[in-house]
Order: C-alpha cells, then sequence, then structure tokens
C-alpha cells in the first residue's frame, strides 16, 4: 500500500477530537470518552463549483477539503456507530461532514473529507 506524501503541496498537523462509542448503563445513555489522534493533513478551500453542490442551507458555512494518508471519520448512524472527527484550524472548529475513502486502490491510498466550520454563538 502506498500512501501519498504530499510532498509538493503543504501538510500540517492537526490534533482530531474523536468520540470513543457511548453506551447505556442502566438505562442511561453515557458519551464514549474523547480521545486525541494527530493526523497530518493537507487543507485547500473549496472551488466555487463545488460549493454549488452542497446543500443550499449549508452553503453559507466555512468549507474545506482535507486530504489525510490516514484514517478520518464521519458520523455513523446506528448501534455501534459513532461521531465525527473534530479539529481545530485557524483558531476554529471544523468537523468532518463528508468522506471519501480513496483506500483499496492500491495507487496512493487516502482520504478525501469535506469540512464545514461549526457555527459560533455569540457571548
Amino acid at each position: 500500500m502506498r500512501k501519498p506524501k504530499f510532498l509538493l503541496t503543504n501538510k500540517i498537523p492537526v490534533s482530531i477530537e474523536r468520540r470513543g462509542q457511548g453506551y447505556w448503563d442502566f438505562g442511561e445513555w453515557v458519551e464514549g470518552a474523547p480521545i486525541t489522534v494527530i493526523r497530518e493533513v493537507n487543507i485547500q478551500p473549496l472551488k466555487p463549483s463545488e460549493i454549488l453542490q452542497i446543500p443550499e442551507a449549508d452553503r453559507t458555512r466555512e468549507w474545506y477539503k482535507v486530504y489525510c494518508a490516514e484514517d478520518l471519520r464521519t458520523m455513523q448512524e446506528g448501534v455501534g456507530g459513532w461521531d465525527a472527527d473534530e479539529f481545530e484550524w485557524n483558531g476554529y472548529n471544523y468537523k468532518i461532514m463528508k468522506l471519501a475513502d480513496w483506500t483499496g486502490m492500491g495507487i496512493l491510498e487516502h482520504f478525501k473529507a469535506y469540512a464545514a466550520r461549526t457555527p459560533v454563538t455569540p457571548n
């Protein structure tokens, strides 16, 4: 398996907050403990044509493409599911909203994710 090194583009380390799997304890839901993993990523803004493919209600959010040679996670619903990965970059928090898994292809296996900035509420 060959992983891209992103030598021609800039890659930066980001701390990904990954929430562990929750569970039921005597009828009460207990959230999973957060885990921090470090990933080296390449972050790029979306092109205007890519923004047009996002649902209209979400177009006003700040979106970025995130390329990574290691795993990233988006929300998985249902039993055994998990929350999406979140990270901080340039002073704002972002959440992985969509993911393309290009592993298993044999050449330059990587993950391409779309991350949206989480809303900032006024104090």
